[in-house]
Parts: structure tokens; sequence; C-alpha cells
């Protein structure tokens, strides 16, 4: 069952329940009116007992409240002493008990000749009853139109119902049918353009306004992941290349000098070291925002250090000076280690032999600090784009990969990764991570397979 005809069937019953109630009610009240007021002219209304009997032979029969009215005495002993004529009311236990003085009055329900009668009985003294008796053909007849007439608009309003509700449901569920087609419409072309008009702020709406938001992001990741791939391509082409002419020649080294094969070798070695460094970068920004690795608590100062230790024996001109107090923050160990280490390798790097580079951790912050040439103002917009490189920086080894990580992991994180410029000249990289409660912290060792890629 749709979800239309599931709101139309809740409206069509809700209505009808409620209509059923409010005829039971009605019909309750009016019934009992129509017994009070029938009550009412049986109290009022008799004649007394002694004009019983002189008035009966004069009363015209042809009228018709006449011929609905019984009338009787009855003695303590049950024997009708006089009647209006000859219809004789049923006598009761309760009626002798009013002849015999145990109850002041008594109204019943009976039958007489196939009729229904309402009864009353009142005491009419020396230990006599008068029973007076009307013919309830009126009331029932009364409480039938009464039933036709709630059925009549019981129905009506059944049918109103159900015509209401599924004008209701049809506007309240289009958008749910416009999210449906939309979601349709990606799923047979692959196009994530196709919006849904947002109607308003109620919760179909926010649903509506949800799916665009969804479509917006998968786009925008598609698009990402296609500039990944086109700018992997790019960078891997030259490489590549290059490796495979390097085997090409090597192929033919018996005719080569011995120094030109060892140059020939060392070439193909870094460029497959390049490859290896390249190829793990890209393996870590295609992971995204995912946590595979769990998160656990580390002490950043910690980290840091052994960060700088592995670095500095890729750099052993360039002296570190390492300030920091223990600082513990929450993440993946190995992700946080790969930003650190971006950080700190890239401003050795930038860093000319005998330099220092001036490292500094508290409060979950790394600040890293280098007296290279800087950063250009024209690069602090781009500096973090996942393949961007510095004019300056193309002639030097890396992907320009390394500090896109660092701003993943940083955002992954719920941090940030900050660039600016250091009084007389080069760069200060601030990575700030959310601060953890001191507790069981992870220092991770150094990594197998570290390499510099910023």
């Amino acid at each position: 069952m749709t979800l239309r005809a599931r709101v139309t069937v809740a409206a069509g019953l809700a209505v009808l329940l409620a209509v059923l109630a409010v005829s039971t009610a009605v019909y309750a009240v009016v019934r009992d009116n129509l017994h009070d007021q029938l009550d009412d002219s049986l109290t009022h209304g008799p004649p007394a007992e002694q004009d019983l009997a002189h008035d009966a032979a004069t009363i015209p029969r042809h009228v018709p409240l006449v011929e609905d009215l019984y009338m009787q005495v009855v003695d303590r002993d049950g024997q009708v002493i006089s009647t209006f004529d000859d219809r004789a009311l049923p006598i009761t236990t309760d009626v002798l008990a009013v002849a015999r003085g145990e109850r002041d009055r008594v109204f019943f329900d009976a039958e007489v000749d196939g009729a229904s009668v309402r009864v009353y009985a009142t005491s009419a003294g020396d230990g006599t009853v008068l029973e007076v008796g009307r013919s309830l053909a009126e009331v029932d007849q009364a409480l039938r139109r009464l039933v036709w007439t709630l059925a009549a608009i019981s129905v009506a309003a059944l049918g109103m119902a159900a015509l209401v509700g599924r004008l209701v449901a049809a506007t309240a569920t289009a958008p749910v049918h416009r999210v449906a087609e939309a979601a349709e419409a990606v799923a047979q072309t692959g196009e994530l353009s196709h919006h849904i008009a947002v109607p308003g702020g109620d919760d179909l709406g926010r649903l509506a306004d949800s799916f665009n938001t969804m479509l917006d992001a998968l786009r925008e990741s598609l698009a990402q992941q296609r500039q990944l791939v086109a700018d992997a391509s790019h960078e891997l082409r030259t490489p590549l290349a290059t490796v495979r002419a390097n085997v090409e020649v090597l192929a033919r080294a018996d005719e080569l000098a011995a120094d030109e094969r060892r140059l020939l070798i060392r070439d193909t070695v870094a460029q497959t070291g390049e490859l290896t460094r390249l190829v793990g970068d890209l393996v870590e920004l295609a992971r995204g925002d995912g946590q595979e690795e769990p998160f656990t608590v580390i002490d950043l100062d910690a980290l840091t250090r052994r960060v700088v230790e592995v670095v500095g024996r890729n750099h052993p001109s360039v002296t570190f000076r390492v300030d920091g107090v223990p600082s513990p923050v929450r993440g993946a160990p190995g992700r946080v280690w790969r930003a650190v280490s971006n950080l700190v390798d890239n401003a050795a790097k930038w860093s000319a032999p005998g330099a220092d580079v001036e490292i500094a951790v508290r409060d979950g912050t790394v600040v890293v600090s280098d007296h290279g040439p800087g950063v250009d103002p024209d690069d602090l917009l781009h500096i973090f784009d996942r393949f961007y490189r510095s004019p300056a920086a193309r002639t030097m080894p890396g992907s320009g990969l390394g500090l896109a990580i660092v701003k993943q992991v940083a955002d992954s994180h719920g941090g940030t990764v900050t660039v600016a410029a250091v009084p007389g000249g080069g760069a200060r990289f601030e990575l700030q991570l959310p601060v953890a409660r001191a507790a069981s912290i992870t220092v991770l060792e150094d990594p197998a397979g570290f390499s510099s890629s910023a």
C-alpha cells in the first residue's frame, strides 16, 4: 500500500470513528430525551381514578393520542378494578409493591397486543394503583428516522473524509514523490544535478533540502575523485616514462660503461622511490575522511619528537629544535604521524644547510617554523590544494600532495591547519587538533615506509 493510500485510509478511519462516537452519543441523548418527555406526559397527563369510569364512555376513540393511551386501576391483590377499555396492562411485582405502599411509583416498558408501551404506575389511594400506558410507536419511529439520518451523515462524512484525505495526502507526499523521482533519475542517468524544489520549512521540505545537500556532496565528491585521478595520471606519467626508458637502456647494459650503468641504476632507484612516495600519497588522499584506523589518545609531544628523529635522518644538515610539553590529543596515530612528519619534512626541505627548524608543541597544537624563502602571497590560497606546487617548488622533489594530506588529516580530526609568514623570512605552519583527557596514551613508533612527500 502506498503512502498516499495509507494516509487516505487513516484519515477515513479517524473520521469514521469520530462520526460513530458522535452518532452514538446523539442517539443516546435523543432516546433518553424522548423517554423523559414521555414519562413526563404520563406523570402529569392521566386523569384521576374517580374520573376514569365516568369519562371513559365519553372520550372519542378517533383521537390518535387517545388510541395510544392505556389506563387501568388495580388493587393490591392484582385485580383490575376499572379500565379505560379492554386493553389490559401487565401487572408486575413492582406494580403490586406500589399498591402496598412499598414504592411511590414505577416506570417500565411492556408489550400490549404486540405494541410497545411505556407504563407508569402510581398509588391511587386505598391500596389501589393507577397504571397509565402510552404507545412507544412515535418514539420508535423518531429513533428509526434518527438512525437513518445519522447513517446518511456518517456515509457522507466518510466519503468527504476520504476525498479530503486523498487530496491532503497527495499534497503532503508530493515532496516524497519528487525525492523518489530524483533518486530514480540519478540511478538511471548517473547525473547528480537533479535538484528538488524545496516547498517550505516543514519536515518534508527538510527531507527535500537534505536530499539536495546529499546530491551536492556526492557531486563534489565525484568531481574531486575525477580530479584526483586526472592529476594522478598526469603526475605518474613522467616518472613511469623515465623508469621505462631507464629499464630499456639497462637492457643493453653490456654496451654501457660502468659509470653510466651506476648513474642509470641510481636514477632508476630514485624514480622508483618517487613512484612509491606518490602512490603512498595517493592512497592516503583516496582514504578521504575515512576512519579505518581507530582513534586513540596520543601524546602529541612524544609523537612529534619521534617524527623529528626519523625526518632528521633524511636532513642531517638541518638542526631541529623542539620545545614541547605533554599534550594528549585524540586521533588516528598513523594519520597524525603522517601529518606532523609532512610539516617537519616540508620545513627541512625549504631550509638552507645549517639552518634551524623550530617546533613547538602544547595544548594540542604543533607549530613548525623554518627560515627559508617563505610563502609567496599568491600561493597562500592554494598551498593546501592537491598537486599544487609553487613555481619555486617545481624544481624540487615531491608531488605537491604533502600539505594536502596535512589539511585532510586536520579536517578528519575536527582540527585546523594554517600557514603564516615568519618575520625575517620563512614560514610557520600550525596544526591544531582537539585536546583529549590524558588516559591510555599511544605513541606511534617509526612507521614502516615513511618518506617525505611535501
